[in-house]
């Protein structure tokens, strides 16, 4: 079987239709349509329903679903790490880390002591956000992930924590949206919100949202951005306020950072990976945090 076809079929399972799959890829759509109808051909089955909104799994393409994603990650590892010890290491491990670790020490020297006990471990760092590494993790792009989520929002991860921290209103300190100091959300009822797009963080923005709605508030929201980096710039001019992790606005002039009673969440550091890699490179990573798997 056509390992690219199982990759294009992945796609347009992901992506809920061909038009969008051949945009995230890309390839021109008759192509994609063609690729899925040969794929369909050697397996012998037809994969998708399709209708006006997209397409569907049959039941046969679910049980394709179902496997052919370990299988191509599985591919995907042995490539790498038959390119490591072509190279004269014994393994690989290639982890994804969140876009905020400058403000994490620990994730650094965590990383700096990973390298320093394992040097036959080629070690491959891609900075990513939650929602790009979830799927990562889940296509076999990365073998785990440092990353902000929680148990519940991926059930074929296997977790370990790492830290927690407070969730937290960031305001330009020069440009203040209130009149005093926050008791709660209400006191931002009107004020431009600045967040992250839901496909970058999406367990975050929905416990995010949550909390607005039980303070009773739709958020002004003014600007989605898909990086950390991009919303404090624009909270730092004043545009609007953001909803991050507190410490974002440690050791920063221009920012500062309220704990409201209403925003009670913590966003949960965790090294994430998928259940079924049995990586030795992963064990050692483990024992190195301090819970040995």
């Amino acid at each position: 079987m056509d390992i690219k076809k199982l990759r294009y079929f992945l796609a347009v399972v992901d992506a809920g239709s061909i038009t969008a799959a051949a945009k995230r890829i890309p390839i021109a759509q008759p192509a994609l349509t063609r690729q899925i109808r040969l794929l369909e051909e050697r397996v012998g089955a037809r994969l998708f329903e399709r209708d006006r909104k997209g397409v569907s799994l049959t039941s046969a393409g679910q049980y394709l679903y179902n496997n052919s994603r370990r299988l191509v990650a599985d591919l995907d590892s042995i490539a790498n790490k038959t390119r490591a010890i072509s190279d004269g290491y014994s393994d690989s491990l290639s982890i994804g880390i969140t876009t905020i670790h400058p403000y994490i020490p620990s994730i650094s020297n965590l990383i700096s002591r990973f390298r320093g006990q394992n040097p036959g471990i080629r070690l491959t760092l891609e900075s990513m956000l939650s929602g790009p590494q979830t799927s990562a993790i889940l296509e076999g792009g990365i073998d785990a992930g440092i990353l902000f989520t929680e148990e519940e929002d991926e059930p074929r991860f296997a977790y370990l924590p790492l830290a927690s921290y407070r969730m937290a209103v960031i305001v330009s300190r020069r440009h203040p949206l209130t009149e005093g100091p926050p008791k709660s959300l209400c006191a931002f009822a009107d004020a431009p919100f600045i967040r992250f797009s839901r496909d970058s963080t999406p367990g975050s923005y929905d416990r995010v949202d949550r909390c607005f709605q039980q303070a009773g508030i739709v958020p002004n929201t003014v600007q989605e951005c898909h990086d950390d980096i991009t919303i404090r710039s624009l909270v730092a001019t004043g545009m609007g306020y953001a909803i991050m992790p507190s410490i974002m606005a440690r050791g920063e002039s221009e920012l500062v950072a309220y704990e409201l009673e209403d925003l009670s969440i913590t966003s949960q550091l965790m090294l994430a990976w998928h259940q079924d890699n049995g990586s030795k490179a992963i064990d050692e990573l483990c024992r190195m945090v301090g819970y040995p798997r």
